[in-house]
């Protein structure tokens, strides 16, 4: 028997609804799966399976105006010790119909109370009710007793009702199978599909939070991983194929993340969410061009970001009526599954395909749901980050890499010129193209003036950040400061650059920050136009005057007042470290900060810090060179 556990820390995952153990049981490993339906998600399972009427109800007898009628609405479960409790409205008339006229009609309204034992159907997957014991209490939620016939008349059709209900959890089921299956090596697939086929129930139970059934399966072995293999660094190709796997991991957590944010957030879920996009991002580009970029790198994303997001999946997703409410539950138990699996180390081989991605968001949203890696403004994501709409004013060639630089003067030749006299050249004619994004090339000479010129461009992004009135007045200065460093540290105030006879944008070491502010086209993407933050000097100004805002206001200041005599210097340091890592990169900063451990960056920047506050612009020649 394979070694299935490996000594590794536990991942803790924040929701109990989906964990995993294994017994031993003569030459197999059994797999007990237990899935747990909350409260809120039960209820609306039950609401849509037997309470499909106006107002959450069901006519079990006749009609709210027959002389007979038994009505039942509004169901709400909850726990009661081992068993569950179901609380519904209830309404009753009982009369003896004469002709078009109902004699003596008795009626009563107030609230049953069941006592109920959950059953799971190990063949259909169904899950049903047994009713216990039941009371009855006054609209004022008073004990209530009512007259002998009415119950008696009442008492064996809600039991029957109920006793009908199924709860179909075959398509979650198949669909947990569909996604896990594909998930595992080759060399372990055989030995999984056995095991998934041969998902059985368990017992059922009632805990705090919900109903939890398990399943239960066999496994006979399970992956051996190559160390070597695992280790080894990885080809062109397979670099290639994970970032398309992350590409389409990052779209399915945008897809995810907007899905939950549309009914109202409470802040703490806001920023969550916000910070789980970001810090997700800020890790891949990271790690893009580091040796431990390896297979399992979106596995253990994934992992990571669902252990912060389940709960409030919860909260969102299952209380929202919909008709996708067992897709909602085929993705939770589906995403804590591959969590669990993640805990068993490699011995199982699991790894995230862009088809098992698919799946997921085919299971979040009831239907085939691509998921490509756009580039173009998303503004239900500008909206989750409370950022404001942006204009896009957008003229260049999405395309476009570099543009010719104008030939000089001194390189024509007398041909070129007697020519240029009898036939005006078309550029001439036309206009000078791409006279905007020329105006931004660093000159050879003075470059003071032109440091000022970017200076004013910051400013005016900054002062336009700031008119939005979100930052208290004592910290404006601190911020336009704060900006102009940024600049400095980030591009040395270029938005291009010359490369031979050609300009292009400034583009960061591996690829992924442009321009003057160095906005991250990955870590922002869908906020922000690219080709705008390629070439035009104002828009990538603007997008990291708001981007450092963001930093400053959601993070920086979450959790303290700003209030006069704060340690200005301190607070711009860590927005900067938040600035190149992501929201994680504050806390560490600090920490950095207390030790005396600050990493190069960190003391570059603060340098820079000092030079716009003193005004020691003479510094820039480090970077621009002289003149």
């Amino acid at each position: 028997m394979k070694k299935i556990m490996r000594k590794t820390p536990s991942v803790w995952i924040w929701t109990l609804s989906f964990f995993l153990f294994f017994v031993t049981t003569g030459h197999a490993e059994q797999v007990v799966l237990p899935l747990t339906l909350d409260h809120k998600l039960l209820t609306s399972l039950i609401v849509k399976e037997a309470f499909g009427e106006k107002n959450k109800s069901a006519a079990i007898i006749g009609t709210p105006s027959d002389c007979m009628y038994l009505g039942a609405s509004d169901p709400r479960f909850s726990s009661a010790g081992r068993f569950l409790q179901l609380e519904m409205r209830l309404s009753i008339r009982v009369g003896t119909q004469l002709g078009q006229e109902c004699l003596v009609p008795v009626e009563w309204q107030g609230y049953i109370t069941l006592v109920q034992q959950p059953v799971f159907d190990s063949q259909s997957f169904s899950l049903g009710f047994r009713t216990i014991d039941s009371s009855l209490s006054t609209l004022n939620r008073q004990p209530a007793t009512i007259a002998g016939f009415l119950w008696e008349f009442a008492k064996p059709r809600v039991y029957e009702h109920l006793g009908r209900i199924r709860i179909n959890l075959a398509p979650p089921i198949h669909d947990l199978r569909d996604f896990l299956a594909p998930l595992f090596h080759e060399e372990a697939r055989q030995a999984t599909q056995a095991m998934l086929d041969s998902l059985r129930g368990g017992t059922t139970t009632v805990e705090k939070d919900g109903v939890v059934v398990q399943l239960i399966a066999e496994v006979e072995e399970v992956y051996d991983p190559d160390e070597e293999a695992e280790s080894a660094v990885l080809s062109l190709e397979e670099h290639r194929w994970l970032v398309r796997v992350w590409e389409t991991w990052d779209a399915l957590l945008v897809q995810l993340l907007i899905t939950m944010a549309l009914d109202p957030l409470s802040p703490e879920d806001h920023e969550l969410l916000i910070d789980v996009l970001l810090d997700t991002r800020h890790a891949f580009v990271a790690t893009l061009d580091r040796e431990d970029f390896s297979r399992d790198f979106v596995r253990e994303q994934f992992v990571r970001a669902w252990r912060d997001l389940a709960p409030v999946f919860r909260r969102q997703l299952y209380a929202r009526p919909s008709d996708n409410s067992l897709g909602y539950l085929a993705f939770f138990t589906a995403a804590d599954a591959l969590a669990i699996f993640d805990r068993m180390g490699p011995t199982l081989g699991v790894e995230i395909s862009e088809q098992g991605l698919l799946r997921l968001a085919s299971m979040l949203t009831g239907r085939d749901t691509p998921l490509p890696y756009s580039l173009e403004v998303d503004d239900e994501l500008r909206k989750l980050l409370q950022l404001p709409m942006l204009k896009s004013r957008s003229t260049q060639d999405d395309e476009l890499q570099e543009i010719d630089l104008p030939i000089e003067e001194e390189e024509y030749d007398p041909f070129s010129r007697i020519s240029d006299f009898l036939f005006a050249p078309v550029c001439a004619a036309e206009g000078q193209p791409f006279g905007e994004i020329l105006e931004w090339r660093v000159p050879g000479g003075n470059k003071i003036e032109y440091v000022e010129r970017v200076r004013k461009v910051l400013d005016d992004a900054s002062l336009a950040v700031l008119a939005r009135q979100q930052l208290p007045d004592h910290l404006h200065e601190m911020y336009q400061t704060m900006i102009i460093a940024m600049a400095w540290q980030e591009s040395c105030f270029r938005q291009f650059v010359e490369k031979g006879k050609k300009l292009t944008y400034l583009l960061s070491y591996n690829q992924t920050s442009v321009g003057v502010m160095q906005v991250n086209e990955r870590v922002w993407r869908g906020m922000y136009d690219i080709s705008q933050l390629r070439w035009d000097i104002r828009y990538n100004a603007l997008a990291g005057c708001e981007i450092a805002d963001l930093y400053l206001r959601r993070h920086a200041l979450r959790d303290k007042a700003p209030a006069p005599g704060i340690d200005t210097g301190l607070l711009t340091r860590g927005v900067y470290a938040m600035y190149n890592g992501g929201p994680g990169q504050y806390r560490k900063y600090l920490e950095r900060a207390r030790t005396g451990k600050t990493y190069l960056s960190d003391r570059s920047f603060a340098e820079k810090l000092k030079w716009v506050e003193k005004g020691d612009w003479q510094q820039i020649s480090n970077c621009l060179g002289g003149g």
